[in-house]
């Protein structure tokens, strides 16, 4: 399994065009990642710095959707400030996950963090970037907003082949 064969089709660009760029046996970096060549994604696109000891994720890039859709510029922040608790815990969680395991996360359903409003669910995928090929320091996000709710909703990792990386 590449990805999930539901996922909205800006998902699997940003998938595919991710495993494009990744060096031979190696994570890509964000060195790798030219927004241009898919400028129409660059709304919903947001990128993650990782920092370590302990796990902090700090929001570098926020596309214009997801910022219309917090209400608010996220810019310059920690990743889920302002939210819950077991919202933050949740998605330090995964976010966490990725960096350690190296694997895409890909996630279709309500969203945690702003109930109230008319969307029936988000759909994200978390990428991670390795500037080395190795060490996860970034984490390519996308997250769509869908007015109705989509097939097989639910939280999924990424497949991965004998050599570790997405298959």
């Amino acid at each position: 399994m590449s990805i999930i064969a539901n996922a909205h089709d800006d998902i699997k660009t940003l998938y595919d065009y991710w495993r494009e760029i990744a060096p031979a046996g190696r994570l890509p970096g964000r060195q790798h990642f030219d927004p241009i060549a898919f400028p129409q994604l660059l709304p919903n696109i947001w990128l993650i710095d990782v920092h370590r000891d302990p796990f902090r994720f700090w929001r570098r890039l926020v596309g214009t959707r997801i910022e219309e859709f917090a209400g608010r510029s996220l810019v310059n922040g920690w990743v889920a400030d302002g939210a819950d608790e077991k919202c933050r815990s949740n998605v330090h969680e995964i976010l966490t996950d990725v960096v350690v395991t190296g694997q895409p996360s890909w996630r279709r359903g309500k969203s945690t963090i702003r109930h109230e409003k008319e969307y029936a669910e988000l759909e994200r995928i978390y990428l991670p970037l390795a500037a080395d090929g190795v060490t996860i320091d970034m984490i390519l996000a996308m997250t769509l907003f869908n007015k109705l709710p989509m097939p097989e909703a639910g939280t999924h990792c990424i497949a991965r082949d004998q050599a570790g990386f997405a298959a």
